[in-house]
């Protein structure tokens, strides 16, 4: 591992685990095992290594979400596989959960960089907006939609990860069941 790399992981490791203002950049310095002087080298300040570590970890997600996508399965089994790979992706990458659950939302990450990220999660807007138009899916802003489906996964995950509950298979099953229920469209 290189030392850029070394200093991301470390930046992290310690946002996720301390906050980002309990992470000073001397922490990480200490931490990763390089000089302040190096980190300064590669970025211009610590918001330029926050916004660096959220588009990796957006990237990395999106091309998660997209895993063992049966397409010819039915649009309801396609959605639960998206869901438990957002599920898995975050339960396998605590430190990553954490980051993003600090910073995922403006001021921390300004609204001009989460547009920038938008791309990366094109896939899987692009199928919700199959699911509306194919009338699977409730006809609403896509944004709501996109948190309707997704924002329970989140605090799922967060309870997971604190141990607050076990998230057995059958848990599981109940969270993606209610999940689906809240973006369905019924006629």
């Amino acid at each position: 591992m290189d030392k850029k790399q070394r200093i991301l992981l470390t930046m992290l490791e310690l946002s996720a685990k301390n906050g980002l203002n309990a992470t000073p950049i001397s922490k990480v310095a200490k931490e990763a095992n390089v000089a302040v002087g190096t980190i300064y080298h590669y970025y211009d300040t610590k918001e330029d290594i926050v916004k660096e570590l959220y588009t990796m970890i957006v990237q990395d997600l999106a091309r998660m979400l997209v895993l063992n996508r049966d397409q010819t399965k039915p649009f309801k089994e396609q959605y639960r596989q998206l869901w438990i790979n957002f599920y898995n992706y975050f339960i396998s990458n605590p430190s990553a959960f954490y980051f993003m659950d600090i910073v995922a939302i403006p001021p921390i990450i300004d609204s001009e960089e989460v547009d920038k990220n938008v791309i990366h999660y094109k896939g899987m807007k692009d199928f919700m907006i199959q699911g509306i138009e194919n009338k699977h899916l409730k006809n609403v802003d896509l944004k709501l939609l996109m948190q309707m489906a997704f924002g329970n996964l989140i605090t799922i995950s967060r309870i997971r990860l604190r141990e607050e509950l076990e998230m057995d298979d059958k848990q599981i099953e109940d969270a993606i069941e209610m999940s689906w229920d809240c973006i369905r469209l019924i006629e």
